[in-house]
């Protein structure tokens, strides 16, 4: 889950749609700060080498599983907002061609 490690964990959560994109403001058990990036010890050399941004994904609360490019995080205190954006038609394409980057 999202923000939650061995001293915090998920204490309640709220779906809610902001200008037509889903919004999820997570409450933790303690002070969150926002995801900067997968943990290098899940995804290192030992795991057999690392996720492509592009296939990386988040699961939310609800079961939801959005791409990691596709989100922004907002922290305050407890608080964590996960702002679900739409991705561009550029940004979709970029995806099925991984040999084409964007400059």
């Amino acid at each position: 889950m999202i923000g939650a490690d061995e001293d915090t964990e998920l204490v309640d959560w709220q779906k809610t749609t902001d200008d037509g994109v889903s919004v999820y403001v997570l409450e933790y058990s303690g002070p969150v700060s926002a995801p900067t990036g997968r943990p290098r010890t899940l995804f290192g050399a030992s795991s057999g080498g690392t996720v492509p941004a592009a296939e990386q994904t988040i699961r939310l609360p609800d079961g939801e599983a959005v791409s990691a490019t596709d989100v922004t995080f907002e922290a305050g205190g407890t608080t964590l907002r996960v702002r679900c954006e739409k991705p561009s038609l550029l940004a979709r394409i970029a995806r099925f061609l991984p040999w084409w980057t964007r400059a």
